[in-house]
């Protein structure tokens, strides 16, 4: 999660206490576990650089998570559709499954109209 760049501007400590901070719940936990203390980790925590990075680390980690998420979507997709169809399936699980299908189609479509209207206006604001 780190390049050349961090690292040249990055004590190893700090580089440590970025990865313990992304992994663990509270700063004592990263702090132990990066074997630093709590408040050298508060410390850190001020200087704008580390911030930086432990922001775009963080990003990083939730980019990844999106992207696992993102890839069982078929199989969710499919999960519901299953329940949908399943007559032997409670009722209220089809009915659920239904609502949620069709209102996540709806969420899409809007999605895409959005899209669509928002190109035209951008496409209208580059020619002027």
């Amino acid at each position: 999660m780190t390049n050349n760049r961090t690292s040249e501007v990055l004590s190893k400590n700090q580089l440590k206490a970025v990865e313990a901070l992304i992994s663990y719940d509270t700063v004592a936990d990263a702090a132990k576990a990066c074997g630093l203390a709590r408040d050298t980790v508060y410390r850190y925590l001020k200087v704008p650089e580390f911030d930086h990075e432990l922001k775009k680390a963080k990003r990083t980690m939730v980019d990844q998570a999106v992207t696992s998420l993102q890839r069982s979507c078929k199989d969710a997709a499919a999960a519901l559709a299953q329940i949908c169809k399943d007559k032997d399936a409670p009722p209220s699980a089809r009915v659920a499954a239904a609502r949620e299908i069709l209102g996540q189609t709806m969420k899409a479509l809007e999605i895409e109209s959005i899209e669509e209207r928002l190109k035209t206006l951008e496409d209208r604001l580059n020619i002027n």
